[in-house]
């Protein structure tokens, strides 16, 4: 009965995880596929594509029981549900959220539609509340970068009138993360509960992702994606045949997500997979001609559909109109008239003469901290410290949800010596025993995060270098994998222990700070409002023609008493201008 119990709840979380998965896409994917039609973003969006993602869900778990599947539906919905309520009770206060990724959002909700205008052209007259800024920069990486994340809240802010409510994708890849994950250790490879546990919860809550839940940064839903991609190629080379059709929907949905949220996620996704694609035609070539021409046509199909849904449709606003108007899928980051690259204007000057290995090595043995020409006008440099230690001033700046320095977290120094470690052990014990099928996946994965590192720019700033992450998480899952093998079972306790203490730090610092800057911006925000109701209209001035999007959130409270100006004497401090 107790086996029966445990078999029942995890698929209850596994099929939870799936259905939300399959809402996100569907999301994503109508809502793009509605623009060519000129349909824009409406409240009834939500509300549509939710029964038809449940529809989906259904006709894909039509064989099994039909009353796990539907309460595998309900708890989706309430998570789904409770993480929009409790997103919308907190204020992003970050700059990139209040201007590039609002003014996206916003625009969408009042009915722009990217693939045939740009955003600086959709003003009052079009439905939006105010007239995008023409020196508002912010318009270059709206109409140009990658949108799912905005086009995802956008359709969450039409339905709940609430411009912060849309923010929650992080936390619903995260939920989506360790469902899959602890489903696949624990049900299907019968893992003890520990281990699947503390896998499965270390994988999606790490120092990118915790930092950025209550903020419209992308940078841990890309990190996700990639996660999910690169655990979908492992089991996909493991040649588990009775889960490849989960396995697949997978790795499509995390290919579309990963492609949509960020540029880089067009390299990252592309060459992971690329790679792995290479690898498994040479697998299926060395059992004959047949198993090759089977194998090929499967994921050939397999990935010309999911390139053709996640470029052609989802990021047709980006990578076919960048193409179409400038010959280049990723301007304005390359081409004709690109901008500089901001990851080298970033870097602190002592990095100038270094390589890139250098750059990454010195960012993983320093302390936690934003030390930029942005940051730092003295000039301040990367300050190197002692593995396995920090300090309360290091801690509190993992508040910031773009940290240069050292930003896996205050301890991931010590934790990157005993993953180097980890990994020569474990290649060295899976080389003895010939166990390739897990061996070869894991030296690609290696392989290519090496080259990018020394290859890309960049090497320094954690959130840039996502897919390393996947290193200590790999040799964790391995040292946990037998506890009957007690030594290296003995260090995956020891290395998770550690990997939890860092988590909960920057989890720490995180809610300190967003507790201390919502209950800031709340209160700016009510008295705006209130001033505002008493005056008959109110001049404001932007601190910055950028931060446009944090209007959308006096426009939720139904203000609109007020006018821009370039200049004003008014004193009073508001949300990101003052009046």
């Amino acid at each position: 009965m107790k086996n029966i119990d445990k078999t029942i709840v995890t698929e209850l979380i596994k099929k939870s995880a799936i259905f939300l998965l399959i809402e996100m896409v569907a999301l994503l994917t109508i809502t793009t596929a509605l623009f060519f039609v000129n349909v824009t973003v409406t409240g009834f969006h939500l509300p549509i594509i939710t029964m038809i993602a449940i529809g989906i869900t259904l006709l894909f778990y039509k064989k099994d029981n039909i009353k796990i599947n539907v309460v595998a539906i309900l708890i989706g919905l309430v998570i789904f549900a409770g993480v929009t309520l409790i997103e919308g009770k907190i204020y992003d206060t970050t700059a990139d959220g209040n201007t590039y990724h609002k003014l996206a959002i916003g625009a969408l909700k009042n009915g722009w539609n990217p693939n045939y205008e740009d955003s600086k052209d959709f003003d009052i007259e079009d439905g939006n509340p105010f007239d995008i800024s023409e020196e508002n920069i912010n318009t270059l990486w709206i109409d140009h970068y990658a949108k799912g994340t905005e086009i995802f809240a956008s359709v969450i802010y039409a339905f709940t009138g609430n411009i912060e409510s849309g923010k929650g994708y992080t936390v619903l890849l995260m939920y989506i993360a360790f469902g899959i994950l602890f489903s696949y250790l624990y049900q299907n490879k019968k893992i003890n509960l520990i281990a699947s546990l503390a896998v499965s919860i270390l994988l999606p809550f790490n120092a990118i992702t915790i930092v950025q839940t209550f903020n419209y940064y992308v940078d841990g839903a890309l990190m996700i994606s990639i996660l999910l991609i690169l655990f979908a190629c492992i089991v996909e080379s493991l040649g588990e045949k009775e889960n490849q059709k989960e396995n697949l929907l997978l790795l499509a949905s995390s290919i579309l997500l990963c492609i949509n949220v960020k540029f880089t996620g067009l390299a990252f996704a592309g060459i992971f997979c690329c790679v792995f694609y290479i690898y498994w035609m040479i697998k299926a070539g060395r059992q004959g001609k047949e198993e090759l021409l089977k194998q090929f046509k499967t994921y050939t199909i397999f990935y010309v559909i999911t390139v053709v849904v996640s470029i052609g449709i989802v990021g047709y606003s980006s990578y076919m109109r960048n193409m179409i108007d400038h010959g280049n899928p990723l301007y304005p980051l390359y081409g004709e008239g690109h901008v500089d690259n901001m990851v080298v204007q970033e870097q602190p000057s002592s990095f100038a003469d270094k390589n890139h290995l250098e750059i990454f090595l010195i960012s993983m043995f320093s302390k936690g901290v934003n030390v930029s020409p942005t940051y730092s006008t003295a000039n301040v440099q990367p300050t190197l410290k002692i593995p396995f230690t920090t300090s309360i001033e290091e801690i509190e700046n993992y508040s910031i949800p773009d940290i240069r320095m050292s930003g896996f977290g205050p301890l991931f120094s010590g934790i990157f010596i005993l993953s180097i470690i980890g990994t020569i052990y474990m290649i060295v014990r899976l080389v003895k025993s010939k166990n390739w099928n897990l061996l070869i996946p894991y030296l690609i994965i290696l392989g290519v995060t090496a080259i990018l590192i020394l290859a890309l720019d960049g090497g320094y700033w954690a959130r840039y270098i996502p897919y390393f992450y996947a290193v200590p998480i790999i040799v964790l899952t391995y040292l946990l994998w037998d506890k009957h093998k007690k030594v290296h079972y003995a260090l995956g306790i020891l290395l998770a222990i550690i990997m939890f203490i860092n988590v909960g730090l920057v989890s720490y610092t995180t809610i300190k700070s967003t507790k201390s800057n919502d209950a800031y911006v709340g209160q700016r925000i009510n008295e705006f409002v209130q001033y505002c109701h008493d005056h008959e209209m109110v001049e404001i001035q932007l601190n910055h023609s950028g931060v446009q999007g944090a209007l959308y959130n006096i426009d939720d409270r139904d203000v609109t008493n007020y006018e821009i100006k370039e200049s004003i004497e008014g004193e009073r401090e508001g949300y990101f201008f003052k009046y």
